[in-house]
This record gives C-alpha cells, structure tokens and sequence, in this order.
C-alpha cells in the first residue's frame, strides 16, 4: 500500500515538473520569436528609410537641371507701396521705371546695368510684346529674379483701342480692364499661377485722362480700387519717346534737369526696341543719383 501511495506522489511530480517545463519552453519560444520579430522590423525600417533618402536625392538632382532658376517664393512685387512712393519722408528715394518692354535687344542691356551697379528697377510690361516669344519670357523671369518688381502696362498699348469709345476721347473701361487681365494671364504663365502685380501703368499716363478730363475715368479708378489695383505715373522723364530722337548725353540731362531737388522721384525711361540710348545713359544715370544721395527702391 506504501508503495502504492509514493508511485502516485512521483507520478503527480513527474507530471508537475513537466507542465513547468512545456509552460517554459512556449515562453522562450513566443520570446524568441517577438525578438526575431522586431530585428526585422528594424532592418526593413532603416532599408525604406535609406530607400526613401536614395530616390528623393535622384529626384532632385533630376528635376532641377542646371542654370534652372528657381522662382522667389512670394506671390507679389517686394518694395513700395505705390500710393506712399511719393510721400516725403526725410529720405531720398528714386524709382527708376521701364515701359513698353520687354525687348530681347535693349531690355537685356538693362538688366546688365542694373545688376552691375547694384540698384533695382519696375518693369511695366506690354503683354503682347511677350506673347508667343520664349526670350521675352526668359527676360522676364530674369529680371523678377533678380529683384525688379513688374507692373502691367495693358496687351496692345493701342490708345486708339484703349481710349476710343462711340467715337469720343475717353477710356473704354471694358476693353481697358480686359487688356490688364491679359497680360496678367500672360505674366501669371510665366512666374506662376500665383503672382499678382496690383502696379498698372496706362498708356500716356493716368495724367494724360485727368488732362483730357475723361468722364469715364472715375469709373476706372473705381474698378481699380475694387480689385486693388493702383495706376502710377511719374514726375520725371527722361524723354526717350518724344519727338526727334535724342543721344545718351540729352537723356541724361533730361533726368538730371526733371529729377531736380525732388525728395522723392518715379523716372520714366523706355526698354523696348529702338532705346539703346536709353541703355547707354542708364549708367551716368545711376551714377548720377547715387553721388546725390539718393538710394533706389522698386514699387508694388
């Protein structure tokens, strides 16, 4: 009978010891299979992580090619605010500006000059001298890259469309805003969807319809305010566009003569075709500014 009892007791032990030993070993197990687990993990982590840094450096390097010029990330001209260009203020400030461009024989020369000297420029553009033309368009792009500001100065630049309306001298506000629109669409095409120039200079000058005393002009300007807008004219003039041609010596005297002892000044000047003298008194320009005191600044 004793011998009975001690067979079970060692039995039951047997089997205690093998229920621990089972309950051991899928312990291990299930702890050696987690730890496997999450070795590989890592390694498949740390090779996409690699991965991803490879291909982002192969798309880089492939979608940027060479002599690529990144646009500005702004949506709008840097500088002045139009309306207050002509605020004195204690400080000497000229605006050196550009209409009926851009040329690919004179705007380009332009650009030198101004890079040279270290001073910047408001380019009011003609959309159809743009349209259709890659140079015009690569001139663009450079001189917004390179600091300038741009303003729109209509599509045609035809006074006879512009300011023609039933056969009398006024604005024909609808086919005037059309012709800003279009050549915003033109510069929008070229330095991205987002930019927006509020700078429009008219054609003869905002001036010339006060002279003319356009009834259609106060609802111009009130179509301007209402999509913030603002129409610049100047109050110096180097009179490359007048009558007889003029020399660089002429044109110079011109701006030395009209900027005067003004605090502040808006020049207007001429890049388009046939304005090399333009582009050859631009230095002597500058210079002279310069030596006067007065530092350069950009519109917007």
């Amino acid at each position: 009978m004793k011998n009975v009892v001690a067979k079970r007791r060692l039995n039951k032990r047997k089997v205690f010891f093998t229920r621990v030993s089972l309950i051991v070993l899928v312990i291990l197990l299930v702890m050696t299979v987690k730890v496997s687990f999450q070795q590989r993990k890592i390694k498949t982590s740390s090779y996409l992580g690699n991965k991803v840094a490879s291909s982002s450096k192969k798309h880089k390097a492939s979608s940027v090619k060479k002599n690529t010029v990144v646009l500005k990330n702004q949506i709008s001209n840097d500088g002045t605010n139009a309306e207050d260009a002509l605020k004195e203020d204690g400080k000497k400030t000229v605006y050196l500006t550009f209409d009926d461009g851009p040329s690919t024989t004179v705007t380009p020369k332009i650009l030198d000059i101004l890079k040279a000297n270290g001073v910047h420029a408001t380019f009011f553009l003609v959309g159809h001298a743009i349209e259709g033309s890659s140079k015009a368009a690569d001139l663009v792009r450079r001189a917004y890259n390179e600091g300038n500001a741009i303003g729109d100065h209509t599509y045609s630049h035809d006074m006879k469309k512009l300011y023609r309306y039933n056969g009398r001298n006024v604005v024909d506000v609808d086919a005037f805003m059309n012709e800003v629109d279009r050549t915003q669409s033109i510069i929008k095409n070229i330095l991205g969807p987002t930019f927006f120039t509020r700078i429009v200079r008219m054609p003869g000058g905002h001036m010339s319809r006060v002279y003319y005393k356009d009834p259609n002009l106060p609802q111009l300007d009130s179509v301007f305010r209402q999509r913030n807008l603002v129409s610049v004219d100047w109050n110096a003039y180097d009179h490359d566009a007048e009558g007889r041609k003029e020399y660089s010596g002429e044109l110079f005297n011109h701006v030395k003569n009209e900027v005067g002892n003004h605090e502040k000044a808006i020049i207007l000047m001429h890049d388009t075709y046939g304005k090399e003298e333009t582009a050859k008194a631009l230095p002597n320009i500058i210079q002279y500014l310069k030596a006067q005191g007065y530092e350069f600044g950009t519109l917007k």
